[in-house]
């Protein structure tokens, strides 16, 4: 270790016993080097001291914070704790042998004394209810004698407020412990006045059990609603099924006398033509009746007008829409007097007929030959009409979109409705004028001409309404804003599903439909409604419903010669 040279020096000396005895010079030098080291020492002390005063004082600040926060926190606790103790009413009471007892001081508000009077275990029994006296002095002797020290026990009692007069309800909660060696035995106590609790249980309880009571009332109700529920549909399925087997039973053998009355018609001249007129009215008349009879039954049924199959209101041929040459028709009809009404109308209408029982026999005709149209009876053994349709529609092929027109007895909106849904063209009522068997022929035809049967479905009552309701000058004008309406809203929904914007789909969605409904197109409604409906699966193609709606704006122009000019 290498030293200065003045620190060599005075280690050399060492063994001397005094500076005196050293040289003035290396005294001196001695005497600086120990100068400089306790300034150095001075300064690192005081650099410590300073750096330890900093750190003591911001110490004592955050310790004045926290002293500030928690007499905050504290006096907050205790303005709430003092709130609780004057909201419940609560008093304590300490008691020994040899001392007697204590009460504190808010006793004296739960027993209503005077102010400034002090509460005493005296004054405590003197406020005792009469009804409770005796039993609560009872229990204070078996207290002492039996109940087990060390516990806590629970009584309540009645007392009579000295200042109003009021009765009030107390909660005790008494435990003794017994003496030892280090403290002789007492006793603690804690009471509250309990009175408003009681109430709002009370209130409570009365409150549950009338709830109880009117859930138990609302079950039985609903049981004998259900109950009466079920009676009335059971009675509503009597009543429409015998009201369709009545219509069924009128209607079908009126079908085939005015449609043999039609046929006789042609045939039969002078007086005979007179009293067959006489004959014809008679029927139509009878038809009439028994139409407002039976809808007149099933009134409550819906809220839509009944049926009364407009087409018959058409008293010519349609213009400007012929048949095709020689028409392929099969027929399904169980009753054989209306096989024959039909067939031979269908003849003089020039079509080659071909006639079936019942339903199932319909399907395997379509199956295996090719028609251009099919009249369906609805009521028909083994399968019915609107089953067969619905097979009918499941064919692979060309067979499935075969025009199929229903004939049924009933003349309701909600029957229509169910059958044009199933697949059916269009409805016919019975009877059946040859004027209108012919118009839904032609109109069914010219729906199936150019376009798919699936994809241009329309409901023709609808259509012909939404024209026919308008002055002619604006017939036109409709014809032109429906199909001008549903591509511009089609396009938005195809915006929509391109884009996936969600809200502007149901946007366009809802404005697409209104317009459609109101011309009739179904088939872009149902198209729409079963996309929408598989989207979230993330499967669904936009296709089918893009071909609908191109499908049904060829299909108006078509519809609007056949059922509205024809008509005017």
């Amino acid at each position: 270790m290498n030293l200065p040279p003045v620190l060599q020096q005075f280690w050399a000396t060492m063994g001397m016993t005094d500076l005196k005895d050293l040289p003035p010079a290396q005294r001196a030098e001695i005497l600086a080097a120990r100068l400089e080291r306790s300034e150095r020492a001075l300064r690192e002390a005081e650099t410590a001291l300073e750096k330890r005063m900093k750190e003591l004082f911001k110490a004592n600040q955050d310790l004045g914070l926290r002293e500030k926060e928690l007499a905050q926190k504290l006096e907050i606790e205790s303005s709430l704790l003092l709130g609780a103790l004057s909201t419940v009413l609560m008093a304590s009471i300490y008691g020994e042998r040899e001392r007697g007892f204590s009460v504190s001081d808010s006793a004296a508000t739960i027993l209503g004394l005077p102010e400034g009077e002090e509460a005493t275990l005296e004054s405590l029994m003197a406020s005792l209810h009469a009804l409770d006296r005796e039993r609560m002095m009872r229990e204070g002797m078996l207290f002492f004698r039996k109940m087990e020290p060390g516990v806590a026990h629970r009584f309540g009692h009645r007392i009579v407020r000295q200042d109003t007069g009021e009765t009030r309800w107390l909660d005790w909660s008494i435990r003794r412990e017994s003496h030892s060696e280090t403290r002789p035995g007492y006793l603690l106590a804690t009471v509250r006045d309990v009175t408003e609790e009681r109430r709002n249980e009370r209130q409570v309880r009365a409150l549950q059990l009338r709830a109880e009571r009117r859930l138990a009332e609302l079950s039985r109700l609903q049981s004998e609603l259900s109950t009466a529920k079920g009676r009335v549909e059971g009675a509503l399925a009597d009543r429409n099924r015998f009201i369709s087997e009545m219509a069924h039973a009128i209607r079908t053998p009126l079908a085939a006398l005015s449609g043999a009355l039609e046929l006789l018609r042609r045939d039969v001249g002078g007086q005979a033509g007179d009293d067959l007129a006489v004959a014809r009215a008679a029927s139509e008349q009878l038809g009439e009746v028994a139409s407002r009879l039976i809808e007149e039954a099933a009134q409550d049924e819906a809220d839509l007008p009944a049926l009364a199959q407009r087409v018959t209101s058409i008293e010519k041929p349609l213009a400007g829409a012929l048949m095709p040459e020689r028409p392929k028709v099969l027929v399904a009809e169980d009753t054989e007097s209306n096989r024959y009404v039909m067939e031979r109308l269908l003849a003089e209408l020039g079509c080659d007929v071909t006639c079936v029982q019942n339903g199932a026999a319909a399907v395997e005709a379509v199956r295996r030959v090719g028609f251009d149209l099919v009249l369906m009876d609805v009521m028909m053994p083994i399968m019915n009409g609107e089953q067969a349709t619905q097979t009918i529609r499941g064919l692979a092929g060309p067979a499935s979109r075969t025009p199929i027109i229903g004939v049924t007895a009933h003349s309701l909106q909600s029957e229509r409705e169910r059958l044009l849904s199933a697949g059916m063209t269009a409805c016919l009522a019975k009877p059946v004028r040859r004027e209108a068997l012919e118009t839904a022929i032609q109109t069914a035809l010219i729906s199936s001409r150019d376009v798919g049967l699936d994809a241009a479905r329309f409901d023709h009552d609808l259509f012909r309404r939404a024209f026919l309701d308008l002055p002619k000058a604006y017939r036109e004008r409709m014809r032109q804003a429906a199909k001008t309406d549903i591509s511009n809203y089609a396009a938005d929904v195809l915006t929509a599903v391109d884009t996936d914007d969600e809200e502007a789909l149901s946007m366009a969605s809802h404005s697409l439909i209104g317009v459609s409904l109101n011309v009739g197109a179904i088939g872009i409604v149902e198209e729409l409604a079963h996309y929408r409906e598989i989207r979230p699966s993330g499967d669904a193609s936009i296709e089918v419903f893009r071909k609908a709606v191109a499908s049904c704006l060829l299909a108006i122009d078509d519809l609007y010669t056949a059922l509205v000019e024809g008509a005017q």
